[in-house]
């Protein structure tokens, strides 16, 4: 079953930059936004089915939710006060 999954823009700005600097060399070759996502996530798994990298990578995924979890509240309240002022 496939899925959408969302990208953060500035992620995706620059998976897209690569496309275009690649589009010019291989024209309708070039690899997609999607290619690029798809090799990501494959090289994601091999790293986790492989013991020496899982650790490293749990704790990166780990800091990453931190991270994201206490954006989350900012982004509401910045809103908020720039609404006020």
């Amino acid at each position: 079953m496939s899925s959408t999954v969302r990208v953060p823009g500035e992620l995706y700005e620059a998976l897209r930059q690569i496309r275009l600097s690649l589009e010019s060399q291989y024209q309708s070759a070039a690899p997609t936004v999607q290619d690029m996502v798809s090799i990501a996530l494959k090289r994601f798994i091999n790293d986790w089915e492989n013991s020496d990298k899982k650790t490293q990578l749990l704790d990166e995924l780990l800091e990453h939710r931190k991270l994201a979890r206490s954006n989350m509240g900012k982004r509401q309240s910045n809103g908020g006060e720039e609404k006020a002022k």
